[in-house]
């Protein structure tokens, strides 16, 4: 599965052979320990630094060494490593890029590589397969949100560590939308694996994120069946079936291989995205992770469990579980003769006999609860040559109904400041219009209420019925008329709390600041001093002011408010939604505050009691 660099057609390779470093040879400060790998672009060493530490160290290969279209393409990687920070990215620790030998040191990742890890142990089993899958989609994502595209995913340049996957050897990376990649790569070449390169790379297409997508695909593909899905030689063979969209797939669990055909579909236009291919892996994971605590299987942490991919730290959900064969396989295709055989992979060895009633009953038992199933049949033998190649159509076959998600409904975030900024305008009208403040109180709280009735009943009818619904419109304005009846009654509540204690500050600010009582700001006519000194009105107009407000909070936040609250944050996410709508709106209240008030400059103000007939009397 090495680097090649060799023409689209795939008739040649990159000229020369890299030179070895010897153990002991010191690079940049860097002594050599011994050969880790080496591709296309460089040799990769297990190298000490001058503490001791271990490290990764790639060094140029001299016959690209004074390349200066080499040299670029390894500062791209560079520059493109420096700009990640994941646990399953390698991290960059140092580079030199202008000295006599080019060199770049990162982390030294302690484990085997995906490639190897299945040629050992074999295919990852339903749950394995979901946390690998899932884990490296973390990493791409990073990756692609860094700007950069990996261009060389493939089974080895995964790590697998005790702490979950790390993807290794950026050596072709380039950063996304670099106008100066096409002349980093000579016309009519191509540079990465065949096999896991996406087809429109292999007819001179850009990378881009979606092609890592598909080099994702097929490296599940790999790790799901322990072989190339395109095969590995002859390399024009493997291009073509690669063009074609033909993956091996068989043996895999239906849902399992037609997500992954989908995924690595040679039209763009037409493959899944990672998050559906997710979803079906997910969903065979859970089905072997049932199928496990049926037959009593270990659980994750077990000293029994055969768990192969580790979970990352960061992780918030587990879904471990031994390794084992379960979930219904695709179907077999008779052998066909008029194709070109592919004699890379013989027959596997046959499969051992299948365990007798008594022992498997003696496997079954644990407390005299487990129940008996009945033995699956042993998995047939996988064929040889072009039949193994099927194309997504051939997969797909009848889809199965999925599933619907469960409808989870908005979350409306509190908007208390806004919420508190439409009082300013209420309480400025109510110190000269007490009135016509609390009927516009009443009118709000009504609307509020409505729009929070409406919203819970159209919220309720798609969690029961599952999501969203065409017919959800129609069905809304028909109960509309109905909601405004029950948001009118039931803001009378509400509204009482509210005209209660405004009402209550009211007679008690009239009292206190009544004639002869407590003077604050006295009028100097003779009248005022012969009954022992009157307040302005201006006092007064504080004094309703005052009782707007308490109104306003006693009925907006006291118990009975809770629709009307409810109401207000649906209104407001629709008409200043986000930081800006908020600030809109609430420049807008304090402008009508500020024209609210300005009866209030006028020598005396006027207080207009409609619809009551005057101030209370003592």
């Amino acid at each position: 599965m090495g680097d090649v660099e060799g023409s689209v057609e795939g008739s040649q390779t990159a000229a020369g052979t890299p030179g070895r470093l010897a153990t002991g040879t010191e690079v940049g400060g860097y002594t050599v320990r011994s050969l880790l790998g080496q591709g296309a672009m460089g040799a990769v060493y297990e190298a000490v630094d001058g503490g001791g530490e271990a490290v990764a160290l790639k060094v140029l290969h001299a016959h690209l060494d004074t390349d200066p279209v080499a040299r670029e393409r390894l500062r791209r990687e560079v520059q493109s490593l420096q700009r990640l920070r994941h646990p399953a990215v390698a991290r960059v620790i140092d580079a030199e890029l202008d000295g006599p030998e080019a060199f770049v040191v990162t982390d030294l990742v302690d484990g085997a590589t995906l490639e190897d890890e299945v040629d050992e142990g074999g295919p990852l089993d339903p749950v394995d397969l979901y946390e690998l899958a899932d884990q490296l989609a973390g990493a791409l994502e990073a990756v692609h949100l860094a700007g950069v595209v990996h261009r060389d995913l493939k089974p080895s340049n995964v790590m697998v560590t005790s702490h979950g996957p790390v993807i290794i050897d950026f050596g072709i990376a380039q950063a996304a939308g670099d106008s100066r990649a096409a002349a980093l790569t000579s016309p009519g070449f191509v540079i990465g694996t065949p096999g896991y390169l996406a087809p429109e790379l292999l007819d001179g297409g850009a990378p881009t994120p979606e092609s890592d997508w598909w080099s994702w695909a097929a490296l599940l593909a790999f790790a799901a069946t322990g072989r190339s899905p395109f095969g590995v030689r002859p390399t024009e063979l493997v291009l073509r079936r690669s063009r074609e969209g033909r993956a091996d797939l068989v043996g895999l669990p239906a849902r399992t291989a037609r997500a992954l055909a989908g995924a690595l579909h040679a039209d763009p236009a037409l493959r899944w995205g990672p998050t559906d291919v997710a979803r079906s892996l997910r969903r065979d994971a859970e089905e072997a992770a049932a199928a496990a605590r049926r037959l009593g299987a270990p659980l994750v942490g077990d000293d029994e469990s055969t768990q192969r991919i580790a979970v990352h730290p960061e992780a918030t959900q587990v879904l471990g579980l031994p390794t084992q064969d379960l979930g219904p396989l695709t179907e077999v295709m008779a052998p066909a003769t008029d194709v070109l055989a592919d004699p890379v992979y013989p027959l596997p060895p046959s499969v051992e006999p299948p365990m007798t009633a008594e022992e498997r009953d003696r496997a079954l038992a644990n407390d005299g609860a487990t129940r008996t199933i009945p033995a699956m049949p042993a998995p047939a033998a996988v064929p040889v040559g072009e039949v193994r190649y099927q194309p997504y159509e051939a997969i797909a076959g009848p889809q199965e109904p999925e599933v619907p998600e469960p409808y989870v409904r908005p979350v409306h975030r509190r908007r208390t400041g806004t919420v508190l900024a439409f009082l300013a305008p209420l309480v400025a009208l109510a110190a000269t219009r007490p009135g016509v403040a609390f009927c516009v109180l009443a009118a709000l709280v009504v609307v509020c209420r409505v729009v929070g009735a409406a919203s819970e009943s159209l919220h309720g009818r798609r969690e029961r019925r599952g999501g969203v619904r065409g017919s959800d419109g129609v069905v809304a304005a028909l109960r509309l008329p109905w909601h405004v009846v029950a948001g009118t009654v039931g803001a009378v509540p509400q509204l009482l709390v509210a005209a209660c204690a405004g009402v209550l500050v009211t007679v008690l600010g009239f009292w206190v600041f009544g004639d002869g009582r407590f003077v604050v700001l006295p009028r100097t006519d003779v009248a005022s001093r012969a009954v022992g000194g009157v307040n302005a009105t201006i006092v007064f107009c504080g004094v309703l002011a005052a009782a707007m407000l308490v109104a306003a909070v006693a009925g907006w936040f006291g118990p009975a408010g809770r629709t009307a609250r409810q109401g207000a944050r649906v209104t407001l996410g629709v008409l200043a939604p986000g930081l800006a709508g908020a600030a809109v709106a609430i420049a807008v209240c304090l402008v009508a505050a500020w024209l609210l008030a300005r009866p209030l400059l006028d020598l005396p103000p006027v207080i207009h009691w409609w619809p009551f007939t005057g101030p209370p009397g003592f």
